[in-house]
C-alpha cells in the first residue's frame, strides 16, 4: 500500500489543493460582480461590471494554474487503485481531459469580457486584436520553456542509462525536433512549409510513436 500514500502522492495532492484554490481566485477575479448576472450567456453584459485590472490578473492566475488539477487528479486516481486499477486509470485519465478543455474554456473568458468592453468603447478591432495578442502569446511561451526543461530531463536520464530507451534516444527530445522543425521552416523547405504550423504536434507525434515502437519490441522479447 506505500506506494498508494508515498510523498510523491501527497504532493500532488497537495499540487491539486493549491491549483483548486488559485483557479477559484483566478475565476472569482474573472466573473464576480456585485451585480449578478453570470448566467447570461449570450451578451455577457456582467462582464462591464469587472476591471480590465482584475480581468488580466484572473486571467493569467486561473489559466497558468489550471494545470495543477492533473496532478490532483492524479493524486485522488492513486488513492483510488487499491479498489482496481482499471477504473482508477480511467478515472484519472477522463479528469485529466476535463480539466484540459477546461484550461481552454477559461482561457478565453478574457477574450470574451474584452469584446464586451470594447464593443461598449466603440473602439476599432485592430485595438481589441492588440488586447488578444498581448492576453495569449505569452501562454505559447510558457509551453516553450516547458519544452526545454522536459529536454534537459530527458537527455540527463536517458544518458545516464536505466530507463526504458537507448541512449540514441536522447537526440529525440523535444526541443531538438522543434528546432528541427523551425530549421526546415526558415530555411524554407518545402516540408518545413507543411510541418512549421504542427511542429508541436508533429514532435510528439514522433516521440510518442518511437516510444509505442520500442514497447513493442520489449513486450515481443519478453515474449
Amino acid at each position: 500500500m506505500a506506494q498508494y500514500n508515498s510523498k510523491a502522492v501527497t504532493l500532488a495532492g497537495l499540487a491539486g489543493l493549491l491549483g483548486a484554490i488559485l483557479v477559484g481566485v483566478g475565476e472569482f477575479n474573472l466573473q464576480f460582480t456585485l451585480n449578478g448576472g453570470i448566467e447570461d450567456v449570450k451578451d455577457y453584459l456582467y462582464f462591464n461590471d469587472v476591471s480590465p485590472e482584475r480581468l488580466t490578473f484572473g486571467h493569467f492566475l486561473a489559466v497558468l494554474s489550471a494545470p495543477l488539477y492533473l496532478l490532483g487528479y492524479w493524486h485522488l486516481s492513486k488513492r483510488l487503485e487499491p479498489s482496481g486499477k482499471t477504473l482508477s486509470f480511467f478515472f484519472f485519465l477522463i479528469g485529466a481531459y476535463a480539466f484540459t478543455v477546461g484550461t481552454a474554456w477559461i482561457s478565453q473568458r478574457f477574450f470574451i469580457a474584452s469584446t464586451v468592453h470594447e464593443i461598449a468603447r466603440g473602439t476599432d478591432i485592430k485595438s481589441l486584436l492588440t488586447i488578444f495578442s498581448e492576453h495569449n502569446e505569452p501562454f505559447v511561451n510558457v509551453l516553450r520553456l516547458a519544452m526545454v526543461l522536459v529536454s534537459i530531463i530527458w537527455i540527463y536520464l536517458i544518458m545516464k542509462g536505466g530507463t526504458f530507451f537507448p541512449k540514441w534516444m536522447a537526440v529525440f527530445s523535444p526541443i531538438v525536433l522543434l528546432a528541427i522543425m523551425f530549421a526546415l521552416y526558415f530555411f524554407k523547405t518545402t516540408i518545413g512549409l507543411y510541418v512549421f504550423p504542427v511542429a508541436m504536434n508533429a514532435t510528439h507525434g514522433i516521440i510518442f510513436a518511437l516510444s509505442l515502437l520500442f514497447g513493442r519490441q520489449s513486450n515481443a522479447k519478453a515474449s
